[in-house]
């Protein structure tokens, strides 16, 4: 676009203006942009006034701007250069504040308080290959030569059998936090099976809804019913009222509300049934296995390290001792596990259900949404009794009020009626005297 050009190039080392430019291909003749002639403004004591205002702060070294020498890039020997990028990437971040030898210390006394799982997950992913470390080992007169991503890998790959040392030192890590989420869980699952067994007001409220779904099936093939599935619970809102604006939930709460208080509360004796219905059976079961499997692998590894490899090599110390303690939390858990299994299955079958067709998950979720249902459910019958109570006010203050112009109405007619009837009685006692005379009689008295 020949009609368009840049006028004004200051070289000058002044701060810069952190501006958006407008594209090239957006001016166009008719805009602003292009009809601008800033160049007539151009003029040296602006310019100078500019550099003066605006100059950029000379660094220490010098205020005119050096060349700097570009360093040599040492070539990969060994390694790829995704794995050097990669290698790259960890030193510049995680471990930035480690240095080869004090990550090859932690490593060898198995000290994970300075490697995350995930720093140790990940060098275990940027790990060359056997050869590639057998290698990397040779070139131990070399090291001074080889770019820092290859120094680094050489240093691992002289830490006696890396992969399986770093494996354990992850599980270890992994094992304390795992533990200690699992045991709340299986916990949580043991206690819900307890409080459905145990809760006499959950067990009334089922016998009230089942004495109700007998009396409405009745005549039906559904009739004389001995007990329902639990996941029935969650469709009593869709037998729908005649009003249409209530359901079968609304009614169950007014009933308990009116005839049975003593046991609307029945969600109070299910506490642990919403962690419960969070708990992953597949889950517990996939992280339990895992354990088991960590432990074997972790057992066998130790038959490699019966003598240390060098004065800081601790891992058949530190892991013997972790294994010990690892094998004995992991049997808890697992009987804790167990016994979770049994209590789950006693307490589908105690209500009546296939406890090898019924999910527990299901099984669990199904109740906590009818408790928290049957809350709302109660929550609206209190609002509409509020709204029904202000209604009938309304309606009784208008009544009174139409009671209360009534009343005055018959008093005002009242009051027209007694003034006529006495208009009239004086008009009669007038027309009576003029008859006999008596009215003349009292004119001659006075003129007397």
């Amino acid at each position: 676009k020949q009609w368009y050009q840049r006028r004004v190039a200051i070289t000058a080392g002044t701060k810069k203006l952190n501006w958006s430019q407008i594209p090239v291909k957006n001016i166009h003749k008719t805009t602003f942009w292009a009809k601008t002639k800033e160049q007539e403004l151009e003029n040296p004591d602006l310019f100078g006034s500019l550099i003066e205002t605006f100059a950029q702060k000379a660094t220490k070294e010098s205020a005119a701007i050096k060349e700097l020498p570009k360093k040599k890039v040492k070539e990969l020997k060994v390694i790829d250069p995704k794995a050097s990028q990669n290698f790259g990437i960890l030193l510049n971040s995680s471990l930035k504040n480690l240095t080869f030898e004090e990550l090859r210390t932690f490593i060898l006394r198995c000290d994970d308080s300075s490697l995350s799982p995930s720093v140790m997950e990940s060098l275990l992913r940027f790990l060359p290959s056997n050869e590639d470390m057998a290698s990397l080992r040779l070139l131990k007169d070399e090291y001074d030569e080889l770019c820092p991503a290859e120094q680094f890998a050489f240093v691992l790959s002289n830490i006696p059998r890396i992969e399986p040392r770093l494996q354990a030192m992850v599980f270890k890590k992994k094992f304390y936090e795992e533990a200690k989420e699992i045991k709340p869980d299986l916990t949580y699952v043991i206690a819900a099976c307890e409080e459905l067994k145990t809760s006499e007001k959950f067990g009334k409220c089922l016998e009230l809804i089942l004495l109700i779904g007998n009396y409405m099936n009745s005549g039906s093939r559904n009739a004389g019913t001995y007990g329902f599935k639990l996941n029935f619970l969650t469709k009593l809102q869709n037998t729908k009222a005649q009003d249409n604006r209530t359901n079968m939930l609304h009614f169950l709460a007014n009933t308990l509300e009116q005839r049975y208080p003593q046991w609307i509360n029945f969600k109070d004796d299910l506490k642990n049934l919403e962690k419960a219905r969070r708990v992953s059976d597949d889950q517990l079961s996939k992280q339990l296995r895992g354990m088991k499997k960590s432990l074997t692998n972790l057992k066998k590894e130790l038959d490699f390290h019966k003598t240390p490899d060098s004065i800081d090599d601790r891992f058949g110390t530190e892991m013997n001792v972790f294994l010990e303690y690892a094998n004995e939390e992991y049997e808890k858990l697992e009987a804790t596990y167990t016994n979770m299994g049994k209590c789950v299955a006693e307490i589908i079958t105690f209500y009546g259900e296939d406890a090898k067709k019924t999910n527990a998950e299901d099984f669990f979720s199904d109740i906590v949404t009818f408790c928290n249902d049957f809350e709302t459910a109660r929550v609206e019958n209190a609002k509409m009794k509020e709204a029904k109570k202000r209604e009938e006010k309304q309606k009784e203050m208008k009544e009174k009020e139409k009671r209360r112009k009534e009343q005055k109405d018959k008093e005002r007619k009242n009051f027209i009626i007694d003034e006529q009837g006495e208009g009239e009685g004086v008009l009669d006692d007038l027309m009576d005297a003029l008859k006999t005379g008596q009215a003349y009689n009292r004119d001659n008295r006075r003129k007397q």
